[in-house]
């Protein structure tokens, strides 16, 4: 992905809410990822897009794929430029390990084998993620172990910087409830 994607260049205004809301009114099955599983769990940087990791299943896929029609979705390449030539279904969904789109409710990257991970089968066990309510809807969230573990995995030089403060984070006594 370019840098100024990687910055929150993305066309539309980031909602998040309503990309997770369409994702659930679709019935699709997936596991938040990435920075923005880190920022549910108080990671105060700020992220542009949602990362998921979705059930491979053709089923699963077909929802995943009416969802993103329904925001009006289009693939990126890993530029960040509109791709027209590549549909949004579950054939083509399952082909890429990572599917770059841009919604009219900002970016989502659907990454069916994240690093250090073996797909949502591993990422939807609750050792590895938890429900959480965000803005109304119930998602999956990899918990910050399984984010650390994926930034490290996957060496990027912009991982690599987060991880001291994502690990600083984890350190952290949790909150306690008043």
């Amino acid at each position: 992905m370019s840098d100024d994607r990687e910055k929150g260049a993305c066309i539309q205004p980031f909602d998040p809410a309503s990309i997770l809301a369409t994702l659930n009114h679709h019935g699709v099955a997936f596991v938040v990822i990435g920075a923005y599983a880190a920022v549910t769990q108080g990671w105060s940087e700020p992220t542009s897009d949602i990362d998921i990791t979705p059930d491979r299943t053709v089923a699963n896929l077909q929802r995943l794929a009416a969802a993103l029609h329904e925001m009006d979705a289009q693939v990126l390449t890993p530029e960040g430029d509109v791709d027209a030539s590549w549909p949004i279904d579950d054939q083509h969904l399952r082909l890429r390990e990572t599917t770059f789109v841009t919604t009219r409710f900002g970016d989502l990257d659907v990454v069916i084998n994240p690093a250090a991970a073996n797909g949502y089968p591993d990422l939807a066990r609750p050792s590895e993620s938890f429900l959480l309510i965000i803005h109304g809807t119930e998602v999956r969230v990899a918990n910050l172990e399984r984010v650390i573990a994926s930034k490290r995995a996957s060496d990027r030089p912009k991982d690599r910087d987060a991880l001291p403060r994502l690990e600083a984070l984890l350190a952290r006594p949790p909150r306690k409830k008043p």
